[in-house]
């Protein structure tokens, strides 16, 4: 009989076959080297079976439906054999000593933790997209206590995900939920800052735009009905919201700044701003539709 291993290595594919031989490629010059991966996709195309072919340690689930990319999770995490069930994407790529800072973290006491978040490509809209999305997990800001983690580079132990999982299917901002629950619930999120993957970006500025509106339309919602709150509370986040944009921005140039990003800052600012703001519009969209009776009871079935 074949013994668990320690850790399981969970990706979510979605035409994901550009991307996803450098991801498997940066996995297997990890250090740490008692793991397994586990990779379902949900896009009906053979491309992204023709790379895994190449990499035979990588067990493989095909969907036979789309998946949102917390479904995909939820499906490999069922499979899942290891001590510590660790998330990134297929358009990230691992340093050599990810897993092993990772696992160095939990081993010092800590149940949830998130790497930082590094950036593959460097043009204006890519730096402003990479801020606005990880600017907390940037490589130079301290180790500490953090709110939130991304699955781009998260990790969860076996408490932690039995006391809050699993990722909510539907949401895209399923990750930051999660983590939300798992500090209420004692697992309080950990940043491990030398526990670095690069992430690239693809897409337009107007893309973006879209993507930060329905994410903060989302958040907002899936928060309110998380965290029970009250009318008041709602209504104090509409009114103080076009105010966050600004609040958020300079919490970004002060982790940039820390981490030798103030450059990219300045440069990116322009789209950060248009960013912040579509997301706020979002969130006090949908704080608008919860103060509402219609809004509270659709959000709380």
């Amino acid at each position: 009989m074949t013994l668990a291993p320690r850790a399981s290595i969970v990706i979510p594919a979605y035409h994901s076959h550009t991307t996803l031989r450098q991801c498997l490629e940066a996995l297997r010059a990890q250090t740490f080297r008692d793991f397994e991966i586990l990779l379902v996709n949900s896009s009906n195309e053979p491309e992204t079976a023709r790379v895994v072919q190449d990499f035979p340690e990588v067990r493989f689930t095909q969907s036979p439906v789309r998946l949102l990319p917390h479904a995909a999770r939820n499906v490999a995490v069922q499979q899942a054999r290891g001590d510590f069930l660790i998330f990134t994407d297929p358009d990230c790529r691992a340093r050599p000593d990810w897993l092993e800072r990772l696992i160095s973290s939990h081993n010092a006491g800590h149940s949830v933790v998130g790497g930082a978040m590094e950036l593959s490509n460097g043009t204006a809209l890519e730096r402003a997209i990479h801020l606005s999305k990880f600017f907390w997990l940037l490589p130079g800001v301290t180790a500490g206590r953090c709110p939130v983690i991304c699955t781009a580079n998260a990790s969860y132990n076996r408490a932690a995900w039995n006391a809050a999982g699993p990722f909510d299917d539907e949401l895209f901002t399923g990750d930051a939920l999660l983590a939300m629950r798992a500090a209420t619930r004692g697992h309080a999120p950990w940043f491990e800052p030398a526990a670095i993957v690069e992430h690239s970006h693809e897409g337009t500025a107007r893309l973006y735009v879209r993507q930060f509106f329905r994410r903060g339309q989302e958040f907002a919602a899936a928060r309110a009905v998380q965290e029970a709150w009250s009318r008041w509370r709602i209504a104090a986040h509409v009114v103080t919201g076009l105010f966050v944009p600004l609040l958020i921005l300079a919490r970004t140039a002060s982790c940039a700044a820390r981490s030798g990003w103030i450059s990219a800052f300045i440069t990116s600012f322009f789209y950060q701003l248009v960013f912040r703001l579509a997301w706020s519009v979002g969130e006090m969209a949908a704080q608008v539709d919860l103060l509402t009776s219609r809004g509270i009871s659709a959000h709380r079935k």
